[in-house]
Parts: C-alpha cells; structure tokens; sequence
C-alpha cells in the first residue's frame, strides 16, 4: 500500500489551494480539501478514508484540537495518520495534541519540497508503529 489520497482540512482558500498543488504536483498525491472541521468530519462520516489527513488548528467555528477529537473516536480512522499543519508551534501546545492523538505536528510556512516529505514521512511512521 502507498500513500495517494490525503485529506487537507484549512478554513484559508490560499492555503488549501497551495498545499493541494504542491501535494499534487511534487508528490503525485490525489489531494480532497474541506474548508471545517465540520466539513471534514461529514466526508469521513459519508465514507471517504484518506491515507493521512493534514489539518489546521486554528479554525472558526470548530478547531482542529476539536475535530482531532472527533476523528478520534470514529473506528474507521483510529489508525490512520494524522498531523496537525499549524503557523502556531508551542512546546507545551505539541505535548498536549500528541496525547490527544496528533501524529506530527507540521509548521506554517512551509517549504514545498520538504512539505511533500514531511507528510511521506508521517504517513511511513504511522503505518510502522500501527500496522
């Protein structure tokens, strides 16, 4: 199995318009994007499984610590990937979102071509230690 359909979950066009191409382009990935949580969490419930799902923490309405949550605790994706893509980086912010069951922790701005290798990596560590 190899890593094709990603999951991009940012309330920002710019950003979801960008990521996508760059996934798409440099790292032949078939990229869905939601603009929420709200929105991510209805295409899970509705059957789509990604491969690994990127996704913002700071949104309106529902934010990614949230919608982390949520995907969570839906059976179908307990084991899939998961890395939060965020400008905001704390120390003590990673500690807590990897004890809510964020697999990596991705920062904004990003360089394209490590970008494409950031989430490969992700996606290669998760499918080692939750097979």
């Amino acid at each position: 199995m190899s890593l094709q359909q990603v999951l991009l979950v940012d309330d920002e066009p710019d950003i979801r318009a960008l990521v996508s191409l760059i996934l798409q382009r440099l790292g032949g990935f078939t990229v869905c994007a939601a603009s929420s949580g709200q929105e991510a969490l209805a295409l899970l419930r509705d059957g789509y499984l990604p491969d690994i799902i990127l996704l913002d923490v700071m949104m309106p309405g529902m934010d990614g610590v949230q919608t982390l949550a949520e995907m969570r605790a839906m059976p179908t994706i307990e084991k899939l990937a998961i890395c939060f893509l965020t400008a905001k980086i704390q120390p003590a912010d990673i500690a807590q979102w990897r004890a809510l069951g964020v697999d990596e922790v991705l920062t904004k701005p990003f360089i394209p071509a490590k970008l494409v290798d950031q989430v490969r990596s992700c996606w290669e560590n998760v499918k080692r230690d939750r097979p």
